[in-house]
């Protein structure tokens, strides 16, 4: 493992003088070739991953010497601030006293159906029907509209009958075909 101990450059295949862009998309293009999941779990896969991070942790930290603290650093700092842990507890307190209330509230609910359903003054609510949704069902098939179109046609006509004007009327949209 002297390479993991080595230099995190060579380690990452790159100069010191390689811009952040490219340093970025060389440790993401070994990241996707040596992640352990893409290459069956293998031991030698795992252990070449673990040390391509570790080289790009060690990397940052060169970069980043003299420049403002990484966020990591960031949020080490803020745990030793007692005001933050304060809001945070306070927070979750809030949190915890919301859900209580909602069980609280759920429960009472669901008390009230159970003692309305035995009291038989519970009803489930009414499924609403297709026409009250807005649904409505007709018989426009075609042969329904040629009966309706003949019967019209028939009760217009003096002296025909209104079933041989119908059954002539079929024939001719149907080509003569014979039922």
């Amino acid at each position: 493992m002297s390479e993991a101990t080595g230099d995190p450059y060579a380690i990452l295949g790159v100069t010191p003088t390689v811009t952040d862009t490219e340093l970025r998309r060389v440790y993401r293009e070994l990241v996707k070739r040596h992640h352990p999941d893409h290459n069956g779990g293998s031991p030698e896969s795992t252990r070449h991953f673990a040390q391509i991070q570790d080289a790009y942790v060690r990397v940052a930290r060169l970069r980043n010497q003299g420049h403002e603290p990484s966020l990591r650093e960031q949020v080490r700092a803020s745990d030793d601030d007692p005001g933050i842990n304060k809001r945070i507890a306070d927070l979750e307190r809030e949190l915890a006293a919301t859900r209580d209330a909602q069980a609280r509230a759920a429960a009472k609910q669901q008390a009230a159906r159970q003692a309305a359903a035995r009291s038989g003054a519970y009803q489930q609510p009414k499924k609403p029907t297709r026409e009250e949704l807005g649904y409505y069902e007709t018989d426009d098939s075609f042969s329904k509209i040629l009966d309706d179109a003949g019967s019209q046609a028939a009760e217009r006509l003096d002296g025909a009958r209104r079933s041989d004007f119908t059954k002539r009327l079929t024939d001719l949209f149907r080509g003569g075909e014979r039922e």
